[in-house]
């Protein structure tokens, strides 16, 4: 039985004004190949935290008997509910830094969440408590030397990715991605993440995760540890 966390409901607001559009781009830049090579030995139950529209959930729900995917947005979960929805998916609006679920999970995955939470050392000694022996954890999140890049450097960096977006996703849907990279929504919300560095990563995970190792993907690092 899981049991809903209502605090900081507000913030989810946030993520409601560019959840249509958000799911556009992620969906284009689908990063489940890093989780999906990763999965864990056990295939019972899978944990999605920061699940978002339910693009890697979904994929999940292909290996595993129970998905439950959790995310602060109301209008993230409507739309993961709409399109991806699975018998085997439970789709639940929480405060995943107040993370409350009394089951116990084979794998725990994570997509460009932790980065959000104040009090991250202490969210990831709970999210720890909830992996079963032998169980996986596979985490991804930006890293960046600048705890929060100035907005001006997501302005150039959209426009200087829009031409090879435009060889990869053709030019209708790379000027939709550009428009949504632009938006005043997406660029308020960039303005608000705080990034740890690589090193401070290295650190801060690996203190709660012994043994664990580390892959670098471009501005992102995957975090991936079993609790043998």
């Amino acid at each position: 039985m899981l049991k809903t966390n209502w605090k900081n409901r507000t913030k989810s607001v946030i993520f409601d004004a560019f959840a249509t559009e958000y799911d556009f781009a992620a969906t284009l830049q689908s990063q489940n190949d890093f989780f999906i090579k990763n999965l864990s030995s056990s295939k019972g139950t899978a944990l999605d935290i920061g699940c978002g529209s339910g693009i890697l959930a979904w994929e999940l729900a292909k290996y595993y008997d129970r998905v439950v995917a959790v995310d602060l947005s109301a209008k993230m979960l409507d739309i993961a509910r709409q399109k991806r929805s699975s018998p085997n998916i439970e789709y639940i609006q929480m405060d995943a830094s107040h993370l409350k679920v009394d089951s116990q999970f084979d794998l725990i995955v994570s997509d460009s969440t932790f980065h959000h939470f104040p009090n991250l050392p202490a969210t990831l000694s709970l999210i720890k408590k909830l992996l079963n022996e032998q169980g996986k954890i596979v985490f991804l999140d930006n890293v960046s030397e600048v705890e929060t890049p100035a907005t001006i450097s997501y302005i150039v960096g959209a426009a200087r990715d829009f031409m090879p977006d435009c060889s990869k996703y053709g030019f209708r849907n790379a000027s939709r991605l550009l428009k949504f990279r632009l938006s005043p929504s997406w660029l308020k919300h960039l303005a608000s993440d705080r990034y740890l560095s690589e090193g401070r990563f290295k650190k801060m995970y690996g203190r709660c995760f012994p043994g664990c190792y580390f892959v670098r993907l471009d501005c992102f690092m995957g975090v991936i540890w079993e609790n043998l």
